[in-house]
């Protein structure tokens, strides 16, 4: 299959699935801001972020490992059943400890919702391994369905819960639960998991390659998790956890192009292991790399020249104030965008201390900055913190990943796309309407310009074999 043709096919495949959960996730926005305290959305937020950085760590980055070993062996039924037996059998011993400990924590630590948090982490360790099995194994078509169930039952609880019953926030972690649980059992059924697992296929070599790769990841994870969610804890120490709150909604509207980034990346990363060693790949990476930043340079301009118009409606009063943060955090997920492009080449070479020694010096320029700045600009230091630490990130990737792949970079169009959002985030701050009309006028004409090429090629794409 055509290289391009491959990449659009999987996008869109995998875009149905998980924009179908982003968008349920932003209609959940108006419910919690409305019917949630503040204090309470923020622990609940802050118990999640926690949670995040458990998972992949308690599971030793198995599910980067799932994906990238699965991919080069799709084809030989008798290699994936060995590496996903192997994988399994660790990830299960590694569930086992973490049930483990739970009983000490049930113990000794007296915290609200701590229940719903440690079954939320033992379900989603689970769930977030085995959905990779479905990509490794080129199945996104089943990985788009396991994403829609998942966010349906997760917006239906979330709805019934609340609205109907009057549960709080712990309506959160609740449906989170009962919706990963559908999803492993979805995964199970569809990739007969259960009869391919085999302790006998163990294999000592086979756990020690796939340690290798997966162990510098934990401090990478750590250190990603210091870019993007140590905010909330510092803000939640410094300033309380209402403040927290606030700084969530204003993430939500720069998660939106997280979560169309992170399909694509999915993609992405697929279809750079697949192309890492094209003779023409410095030409292809280039160009890739290059159109994709600049989709999503468009696509952020577009939510904040929207915003304005549509704020009001989406937030509720005790949150209002979270509008002015949330341009900065647009602006530097573009530099996160980046970041994760020139990722998927570390990723081909399977480079992850490469990866892990980028995402810690980035980890500790926010940590800096944040802790040097909150006292004096508040929230502002966590959107200036992860704007500086994605910035250096990517200039720090840029010149290193060279050295494996000789792509170049549109830095005229970078410097014209941020000239222009420095427009629009005037406007936005101004809230004149006839001013917003204006820019978002001339933006509009300039997402058309910019990404006519990419528009108008891809019917030709799709038609290609």
């Amino acid at each position: 299959m055509n290289r391009n043709k491959e990449f659009i096919t999987n996008t869109i495949i995998l875009f149905i699935g998980k924009f179908a959960t982003q968008f349920m996730s932003l209609l959940l926005l108006p419910l919690f801001t409305r019917y949630l305290l503040t204090e309470d959305y923020g622990l609940v937020d802050l118990y999640q972020t926690y949670i995040t950085l458990f998972v992949p760590i308690l599971t030793l980055r198995l599910d980067s490992a799932l994906f990238r070993f699965l991919v080069d062996k799709r084809n030989n039924e008798k290699e994936t059943n060995k590496i996903l037996s192997n994988i399994i059998i660790v990830m299960m011993l590694c569930t086992l400890l973490t049930v483990l400990l739970s009983f000490f924590i049930f113990y000794f630590i007296k915290l609200k919702y701590i229940k719903l948090v440690i079954i939320n982490l033992i379900v989603l360790m689970i769930s977030n391994n085995v959905l990779q099995i479905l990509r490794g194994l080129g199945k996104t078509k089943d990985y788009s369905i396991a994403s829609i169930i998942t966010g349906i039952i997760i917006l239906s609880l979330n709805i019934l819960l609340i609205v109907f019953f009057k549960c709080g926030a712990d309506s959160i972690l609740i449906s989170s639960s009962v919706a990963n649980l559908f999803c492993i059992f979805y995964v199970i059924i569809k990739t007969n998991l259960h009869k391919r697992i085999r302790i006998k296929l163990f294999e000592k070599k086979l756990i020690m390659d796939i340690l290798r790769y997966t162990l510098p990841m934990i401090p990478n994870t750590l250190s990603w998790w210091i870019v993007n969610v140590s905010d909330r804890t510092i803000i939640s120490k410094f300033l309380g956890i209402a403040y927290n709150g606030i700084y969530t909604v204003s993430c939500k509207f720069s998660n939106i192009l997280n979560g169309i980034y992170s399909i694509f990346n999915m993609s992405w990363q697929e279809t750079a292991i697949l192309h890492i060693n094209d003779v023409d790949k410095e030409k292809f990476f280039s160009t890739m790399i290059n159109q994709l930043l600049m989709f999503f340079s468009s696509l952020s301009l577009l939510i904040i020249i929207s915003l304005p118009f549509v704020f009001n409606i989406l937030i509720g009063k005790k949150y209002i104030t979270s509008y002015s943060y949330v341009p900065i955090l647009l602006y530097a997920d573009i530099w996160n965008v980046l970041t994760n492009l020139i990722g998927g080449i570390y990723v081909a070479k399977k480079k992850t201390r490469e990866i892990a020694n980028t995402t810690i010096i980035s980890a500790i320029i926010n940590l800096t900055v944040h802790l040097l700045l909150i006292k004096f600009i508040g929230l502002y230091a966590a959107c200036l913190s992860t704007l500086i630490a994605y910035f250096s990130m990517a200039i720090y990737r840029y010149f290193d990943s060279k050295k494996y792949v000789s792509y170049t970079l549109n830095i005229k169009s970078i410097i014209l796309f941020s000239i222009i959002f420095l427009c629009s985030y005037i406007s936005y701050e101004l809230n004149n309407s006839f001013l917003n009309v204006t820019i978002f006028c001339l933006a509009f004409l300039y997402l058309l310009k910019t990404n006519y090429h990419t528009i108008k090629n891809i019917p030709k794409l799709l038609k290609r074999h």
